[in-house]
């Protein structure tokens, strides 16, 4: 349950991300406290935008207002007071990576970030007011890195308007040509780089369901040919997730070993599998922690046995449970007994007898 304090935190910066909108189609400035760096809002091993974001740059002078309006418009703020919606878009922007050339990295989390400035921003954005979160940008982050995120959230915005009326029209297509007009169009508004790296996932898990549903629809193949196919297709999507770090390798090795066990793999070949993927040491370790399953194993269907024998002895309730908890005591260790009874319930919850 989160604690009150990370509960008061994440309300804040709702409140902050969610007036944004309002700030900016209103053209209020109103002022507020600069946000203090921390863990959460800035790492100081990783080049992100929150790492290179330029306060000082809004604390100079308050915006004029008009010469002879209000003499005190453009007096210095004091210090650490910054203009609300320049904290508002620094709140989305500030996990976004930067390579070592100060540009922008299109991975999950600028994805994630571009996802929350459309939620916060809504989609009725008017082209003047994406224009001053624009200039915002380019204050907080002056240079490159700052055109390029304020072009790509632009990009991004107008893309995502387009795929709300590309997903109202009627869809009288295969869905697998569906889904690649759907990626045209993400190229158009985004180009091939950025749209492809930003959606990686989804066209790789797209791709490969609908090449999945191909192969169980094929009135051609016999039921071991679609099984083999199947795993085959699996393991080239996992091939590729790894290859671009979106699947951890632990994650793949275990699935590749389920797939090989499911074939009746020798130990050899699934030894081999894990070293392929995680190196000699990853192979060995795993292989000690399958000998150690076992032995757990042949010792549980020791102890299930004998306890069967018990359940059988005719005895009454209090005797029965005091011979069973005696054989948890004789088979496992005081480590191991709470995972044995967990194991006992639901191998009798699958044969009750």
């Amino acid at each position: 349950m989160p604690t009150r304090a990370a509960l008061v935190s994440s309300l804040a910066a709702a409140a902050v991300i969610g007036g944004l909108a309002y700030w900016l189609l209103s053209g209020d400035e109103s002022a507020t406290r600069m946000p203090i760096a921390s863990a959460d809002t800035q790492d100081t091993n990783t080049n992100t935008i929150a790492s290179t974001w330029q306060w000082q740059n809004f604390t100079s002078t308050k915006p004029a207002t008009g010469a002879g309006e209000n003499p005190e418009a453009d007096q210095p703020r004091p210090a650490g007071v910054v203009p609300s919606n320049a904290v508002g878009i620094y709140g989305i922007l500030q996990s976004i990576k930067l390579d070592e050339n100060g540009r922008v990295v299109p991975d999950q989390t600028l994805k994630e970030a571009l996802e929350e400035g459309f939620a916060a921003l809504g989609p009725n954005l008017s082209p003047a007011a994406m224009s001053e979160l624009q200039k915002l940008i380019r204050t907080g982050l002056p240079g490159p890195a700052g055109d390029e995120a304020a072009r790509i959230l632009e990009d991004y915005y107008r893309f995502r308007l387009a795929e709300m009326e590309f997903n109202e029209q009627p869809v009288n297509q295969l869905p697998a040509d569906h889904y690649e007009k759907l990626v045209e169009l993400r190229r158009n508004y985004l180009g091939s780089e950025i749209s492809d790296q930003l959606f990686a996932v989804e066209d790789a898990n797209g791709r490969h369901m609908f090449a999945s549903i191909a192969i169980q629809t094929n009135a051609n193949l016999t039921d071991e040919e679609k099984q083999a196919q199947q795993s085959a297709l699996q393991e080239k999507l996992n091939d590729r997730l790894l290859a671009q770090g979106l699947l951890e390798p632990e994650e793949a090795a275990a699935e590749k070993v389920q797939r090989l066990r499911a074939q009746g793999a020798s130990s050899t070949e699934i030894y081999s599998a894990r070293n392929a993927i995680l190196g000699a040491e990853g192979a060995r370790e795993l292989a000690a922690d399958d000998r150690e399953e076992a032995k757990w194993q042949s010792r549980f269907n020791g102890f299930w046995q004998a306890r069967q024998y018990v359940m059988q002895a005719g005895l009454d309730a209090v005797e029965r449970d005091r011979q069973i908890e005696q054989l948890l005591d004789q088979y496992f260790n005081p480590e191991e007994r709470a995972r044995a009874r967990v194991t006992s319930s639901d191998w009798q919850a699958r044969d009750p007898k």
